[in-house]
């Protein structure tokens, strides 16, 4: 296959150049320390169930120098989540020893005297050839891109998610300008079978003018897999089917393209961000009625505004977009666009799960978040989707150490997520958000928090619940060095 000879190529091209490199190396490390304590009132807004949990994770980014233009960067992840362990969501609070069946002290969390012991997770592990018009790059690589609305990397003080890809690909540098073709696999299961692999091709265009404080990417993914490849979700517990309808199975080709771009204007006084993505192609489920490849068929636009006056405490913001809903009967396609959970415009709508039912048709990313009983029971794990929101802010510093943040957020549904006939209407209702912070010294930031939802129509389900107010209460703490 043509991309796997130029797979091979580079890579014989990386191995010559570390020969014929001098041979030293210079490690530097970098890291965040974060702490998390939540209390979320009412989640499902329909009764006096409380969401408490504390979260902690440390996050060690190594960068080794290994000769002249050649770096290995890596990220380790301590105090992981066992529950969601490709993540930075970081260990809960509260991880005993307990086990089934115990036959001693020591596996019963009641009469330890430890708790458990966490293992360390790699997340991330690649180099750098850098030369004179431009950059190799190959490993498990972090993505990132524009406003963080479609890939994140999770370098945020409080990200939780991260994006990641095993690729190889080379930055052509050409003044303000870069191009950065990548070969990607994302997949490969048997090591003699090519129709189980996912393979992505990507491309990154990036124009970026430090002296007018514009920035403009585009990036381009497609990727694709055989008929054994699709793995996607199909069924989420008392939520309902994800892809395809009821007995939908995962048996057809994947070919699936995202197109993003972005454009950033940030200066002193102002900073102006949008980005759009479209998503289209096969996901390689089946429809259990007629057997079809469900489609694909979604879009999503960030916007972002903030005003700095000059010589004023204030700063005045406005985040505001969109995304496609999923509808419910249409099983032969999907199509909702899920923004990257790392995007947050609120403590709680779209951020922790809430109400009765899956409303913004969120499934295929947070699982089932509920216990048997009915009762989320799952930290923030939510996304936008089938939504258009607003969020005005304003932000008052105090002095170099203060500040406070107030934030109004409203949604309105896009599509209907009920089936049946029944209709909930679009309002979201209401949230305000309160955010009082600390920073010490550089490096260093407490955050308390405090949410509160004036629930609309939506989460009544066209009569079937009730839809009370509900609150949330947050204090989490990061170190970065």
């Amino acid at each position: 296959m043509q991309f796997k000879s130029v797979f091979f190529i580079t890579l014989s091209f990386l191995t010559t150049s570390l020969f014929f490199s001098t041979a030293y190396a210079d490690i530097e490390w970098s890291g965040v320390y974060r702490i998390e304590a939540n209390n979320i009132n009412n989640s499902e807004l329909s009764g006096k169930h409380e969401l408490n949990y504390a979260l902690s994770h440390l996050v060690l980014r190594p960068k080794i120098i290994a000769a002249d233009g050649l770096t290995i960067y890596g990220q380790f992840d301590i105090f992981n989540n066992a529950k969601y362990p490709n993540s930075q969501l970081g260990q809960i609070w509260g991880s005993g020893v307990s086990a089934a069946g115990a036959t001693s002290a020591a596996e019963s969390s009641v009469l330890s005297g430890t708790q458990k012991a966490e293992t360390l997770q790699v997340s991330q592990l690649y180099l750098t050839l850098t030369q004179e018009y431009g950059a190799l790059v190959v490993g498990r690589v972090p993505i990132q891109f524009g406003l963080g609305m479609t890939y994140s990397a999770g370098n945020g003080l409080f990200d939780h998610w991260y994006d990641t890809d095993d690729l190889v690909g080379y930055k052509v540098v050409l003044g303000n300008l870069w191009i950065m073709p990548m070969y990607g696999k994302t997949s490969e299961k048997e090591l003699n079978i090519n129709s189980d692999d996912v393979n992505d091709l990507m491309v990154q265009l990036q124009y970026d003018a430090p002296e007018s404080d514009i920035e403009v990417g585009v990036f381009y993914r497609i990727r694709s897999g055989g008929v054994g490849a699709s793995d996607a979700p199909l069924n989420q517990g008392t939520d309902g089917p994800v892809l395809g309808g009821a007995s939908a199975v995962n048996g057809g080709k994947v070919n699936l393209k995202t197109a993003s771009l972005y454009a950033l204007k940030d200066t002193e006084r102002y900073r102006f961000g949008l980005e759009a993505s479209f998503q289209s192609g096969d996901t390689g489920t089946l429809t259990s009625a007629s057997g079809d490849n469900v489609q694909w068929d979604a879009y999503g636009i960030a916007a972002e505004f903030e005003l700095r006056p000059e010589n004023s405490n204030f700063k005045w913001g406005l985040k505001a977009g969109t995304a496609s809903g999923d509808d419910p009967s249409t099983d032969a396609k999907f199509e909702g666009f899920l923004f990257n959970r790392n995007y947050n415009v609120a403590m709680l709508m779209f951020n922790h799960s809430l109400g009765r039912a899956d409303f913004l048709r969120t499934r295929l990313v947070t699982g089932n978040v509920r216990d048997a009983n009915g009762d989320i029971n799952v930290p923030d794990v939510e996304t936008i989707s089938n939504v258009m929101y607003a969020a005005p802010s304003v932000r008052y510093t105090f002095n170099d150490k203060w500040s406070l943040d107030n934030t109004v957020v409203t949604g309105w549904l896009s599509t209907n997520p009920l089936s049946g006939g029944k209709n909930p209407g679009k309002s979201l209702g209401y949230e305000w958000d309160i955010s009082l912070n600390f920073s010490p010294r550089k490096g260093v930031m407490w955050i308390n928090e405090a949410g509160l939802l004036f629930p609309g129509q939506v989460w009544k389900g066209d009569g079937q619940f009730d839809s009370g107010f509900a609150f949330g209460l947050a204090t989490k703490a990061a170190i970065s060095f």
